[in-house]
C-alpha cells in the first residue's frame, strides 16, 4: 500500500478516534446534568417531616419537565469549544495520520534492510565495490546512505571511511528527528491552545460580571463551559500524542543503534585498508 492509501486510512481511523472522544465528552455532561444529580446538588438540608409529604400537582411536575437540561448532540459539544475548539480537533487527524506514517516507515526493517545487507556483503566478498556503490546509490535508506559515504573514501583510507560514515549516520539520525518532530509539536500545541480557549471563556465570563448587579450562573455558563471544553479537547489530543512521539522516539534510536551496528560489521573488512 502506499503513501496515500496510509494516509486515508489514518483519515478514516482519526476521524473514529475524534468521535468516540467527543461522545465520551457528551456522556459525562449529560450525566453532571441529570436531574438526579441537580436535585441532590440543589437541595437544602432535609428536616423531619411531621407526616407525609402529599403528591405533587400536576402543575408542578409540568413545570419541573420544563426546567430540565435538554440532551445535547454531538455538534452541540463540537461548538462550544468554538473556534478554539475545532483547531484543536484538527490536530487530532494530522498527529494520527504522523503516528501510522512513522510507524511503517521509520522500522528497522526499513532503515537496514536485511536483503540489502546480504547483497553488499556479496559484492564486497566480490571485491565489487563499483556496483555496491551504485546499488547504494539506487536504494536510499539508512545503511545504503552510510555505506555509500565509506564507498567514496575508499582511496583515502579506512580511517577517512569511518569519518564519513560517521558523518552520515549522525545526519540521517538528525533527519529521522526533524522527521518525528512534528508530533512534539502537536503534543505541545494542543494543550496550550486549550490553555488559550480557557483564558478566552474566562474573560468573557467576567467581563459579563463587571456589567451585572445580581450574578446570574445561566448567563456565565456559556463562556465558562468554553473554557472547560477546550481544555479537555487540548489534553484529549496531547496526551496519545507526547506517548506516541517518545515511544517513536526511542525506537529510532534504537533502530539506529542497531543499524549502525551492522554497518560497522559490513565495512569492517576494510579495517587494513590505507
Amino acid at each position: 500500500m502506499n503513501r496515500m492509501g496510509w494516509v486515508v486510512i489514518a483519515m478514516l481511523v482519526a476521524t473514529v478516534v475524534a468521535v468516540g472522544v467527543t461522545v465520551g465528552l457528551s456522556s459525562a455532561i449529560a450525566a453532571e446534568t441529570a436531574p438526579g444529580a441537580d436535585d441532590k446538588a440543589g437541595a437544602a438540608p432535609a428536616t423531619p417531616a411531621p407526616e407525609p409529604a402529599a403528591e405533587p400537582a400536576v402543575g408542578s411536575r409540568e413545570d419541573y419537565e420544563k426546567t430540565k437540561a435538554p440532551r445535547e448532540t454531538l455538534m452541540d459539544q463540537l461548538n462550544k469549544g468554538g473556534v478554539i475548539g475545532w483547531i484543536i480537533m484538527a490536530l487530532s487527524p494530522v498527529a494520527l495520520a504522523l503516528i501510522i506514517e512513522h510507524s511503517v516507515t521509520l522500522r528497522r526493517e526499513k532503515m537496514c534492510p536485511p536483503e540489502l545487507v546480504q547483497e553488499l556483503n556479496d559484492y564486497f566478498n566480490e571485491e565489487q565495490y563499483e556496483e555496491a556503490l551504485e546499488l547504494c546509490n539506487v536504494e536510499r535508506n539508512f545503511l545504503t546512505n552510510t555505506v555509500r559515504a565509506g564507498l567514496s573514501r575508499l582511496d583515502a583510507g579506512y580511517e577517512a571511511m569511518q569519518q564519513g560514515m560517521a558523518s552520515a549516520a549522525e545526519e540521517e539520525f538528525t533527519n529521522y528527528q526533524l522527521r518525528i518532530s512534528w508530533l512534539s509539536l502537536i503534543g505541545n500545541v494542543a494543550p496550550m491552545m486549550g490553555l488559550l480557549g480557557t483564558v478566552q471563556g474566562m474573560i468573557g465570563a467576567f467581563g459579563k460580571i463587571a456589567w451585572m448587579t445580581v450574578v446570574k450562573p445561566s448567563v456565565l455558563a456559556g463562556n465558562i463551559n468554553v473554557a472547560l471544553v477546550t481544555t479537555f479537547q487540548g489534553l484529549s489530543v496531547a496526551i496519545p500524542v507526547m506517548c506516541a512521539y517518545q515511544y517513536i522516539a526511542n525506537r529510532v534510536v534504537a533502530n539506529v543503534l542497531a543499524s549502525g551496528n551492522t554497518v560497522s560489521e559490513l565495512m569492517d573488512r576494510f579495517r587494513g585498508k590505507k
